[in-house]
């Protein structure tokens, strides 16, 4: 018995495999993908169409603390330097949105607005590590927004000089009565001098010394958020992504193998035929038609090549995948380039090949011998099922049965049972010259198709090809037929007389 073979790809191939997994979901579901796709777009181009533009526009206002040891200002309510920017930052945007500003702004902007609106439409934040505060208003017009921005600060300062100037006045009243009380503390009237000094030339500014405007908001020449060519670019690269993952998801959930490209991903053998989908009855009496034919004389030829008087096993991982019609088209095509052909029908479980031959035209032949019929007067004959036949029955029948048909025969084609479902086939498979797996795309299960692939792995035993049912070809094989040559050093066929697992 030769030594089992290596699987016809190596660990290094996992990520290609998989990739192809991916994309071969993408291919199978690429309508669910583009109808994601679709509805992603649409919904950014309704958000972008009926979506309100809002646009911002920022006034600025500079900070400048009054030192904290500078006593000549003492007793107007004066932003002073606490050591943290952060915290002064704060204290002066506390001091510009206040109710009072909002209130004085609502009236300035007219009709429609009240402080509450003001003070949705306005916020305070420092630039950075900067001294500078930014003054925003947003809007659904950029005059608008500049506007409010403007007019808030306005009335903020307006607000401020008005308090300012009403406290510099209380205080410097209160200083002069001081001074005039004190006049022969020659010490103390020069520092209430000094002071006063100080405080007159602050009210002739009327303007607070620690806050200032120094550049007015403008409108702003585009509306706040992603232009709309990033909102589609955005919709259309999400959308990809979700409508892949459904479809991912969907193969996964999906039993069944999606295209070749799968069943190549999980079986890397050479792909030897492709049989376009045809009836299970018409298939499996021989009635293909022509350009259904014509893969069949390829496959035929290609075990041609191999050598005469040779045995070979058609099994699948599912049932329904369409190994019986392949059984039935392989011998019609030996017989068609003029070679006796056998079949043998050893599917004990679902004989279907041996019922609808049976039932189709024969020309029935009582010859000595288990060959009970011919098929359309051809050199195929039929050795059909025994039905309800044990595992260990069918090897010792297939022992006794191949050699049989060999002596009438150029080539025995034997229909096994599927073997991703039942192992009834795997003894039969040590024994052949040749076994070729038939796939069905969108029908054979993918967990069955890795039992078939390890159960023949198990038993050193490494397929001819692959046969497609209901798909042709995409392209030659001969690269994934390289690679099972070079993974197992040899040439991936079975000797026949190996013994039964």
């Amino acid at each position: 018995m030769n030594a089992s073979p290596t699987l016809p790809f190596s660990s290094g191939e996992a990520g290609e495999r998989r990739l192809g997994g991916y994309l071969g979901a993408v291919r199978a579901h690429w309508g669910v993908v583009a109808i994601v796709t679709l509805l992603a777009l649409g919904a950014a181009t309704m958000a972008i169409a009926l979506g309100p533009s809002q646009y911002e526009a920022s006034a600025e206002v500079l900070v400048t603390p009054l030192n904290r040891d500078d006593q000549s200002l003492l007793g107007l309510e004066l932003l002073r330097d606490s050591g943290d920017p952060t915290r002064d930052a704060q204290s002066a945007a506390s001091i510009l949105l206040s109710p009072r500003t909002a209130e004085l702004t609502a009236r300035r902007l007219g009709e429609g607005w009240d402080a509450g609106r003001v003070l949705e439409a306005v916020r305070i934040e420092s630039k950075g590590d900067s001294s500078i505060l930014s003054v925003t208003a947003t809007a659904p017009e950029p005059g608008l927004a500049a506007r409010i921005a403007n007019t808030f600060v306005a009335a903020s300062f307006d607000l401020r000089t008005r308090d300012l100037r009403r406290r510099l006045d209380a205080l410097i009243a209160r200083l002069e009565a001081r001074r005039a009380a004190d006049a022969g503390d020659q010490a103390a009237a020069v520092s209430i001098a000094e002071r006063l000094t100080a405080l007159e030339t602050l009210r002739t500014s009327s303007r607070d010394p620690t806050l200032s405007p120094v550049r007015a908001a403008a409108p702003p020449p585009a509306p706040v958020g992603a232009p709309p060519w990033l909102i589609l670019a955005a919709a259309l690269l999400g959308g990809l992504t979700v409508g892949a993952l459904a479809a991912v998801g969907m193969q996964l959930l999906d039993r069944r193998v999606s295209d070749q490209e799968e069943i190549r991903a999980i079986y890397p053998l050479p792909l030897l035929a492709g049989v376009p989908h045809v009836s299970r009855t018409a298939g499996q009496a021989g009635e293909l038609p022509p350009e259904a034919f014509e893969p069949m004389r390829t496959l035929a030829t290609q075990v041609q090549s191999y050598g005469t008087g040779r045995t070979v096993l058609i099994t699948s991982a599912s049932s329904g995948d369409g190994k019986s019609t392949v059984a039935a088209n392989l011998a019609l095509a030996l017989a068609e380039a003029g070679h006796k052909v056998v079949i043998v029908d050893l599917d004990v479980r679902k004989p279907e090949l041996s019922e609808t031959i049976n039932a189709a035209r024969l020309d029935h032949d009582r010859a000595d011998g288990p060959i009970v019929a011919s098929l359309h007067g051809s050199r195929v004959r039929l050795m059909p099922a025994a039905r309800g036949t044990s595992r260990e029955m069918l090897a010792r029948r297939a022992a006794f049965l191949i050699p049989e048909a060999l002596k009438t025969a150029t080539y025995v084609v034997i229909d096994s049972s599927p073997l991703g479902e039942v192992s009834d086939a795997l003894p039969v498979a040590r024994q052949v010259d040749d076994v070729i797996l038939v796939a069905r795309p969108r029908h054979t299960d993918r967990a069955s198709l890795q039992v078939a692939r390890d159960l023949l792995h198990r038993a050193g035993v490494l397929p001819r090809g692959l046969v497609l049912v209901g798909e042709t070809l995409h392209e030659t094989s001969s690269s994934y037929y390289m690679r099972a040559l070079t993974s197992t050093g040899k040439e991936p066929v079975r000797t026949r007389g190996s013994a039964p697992a």
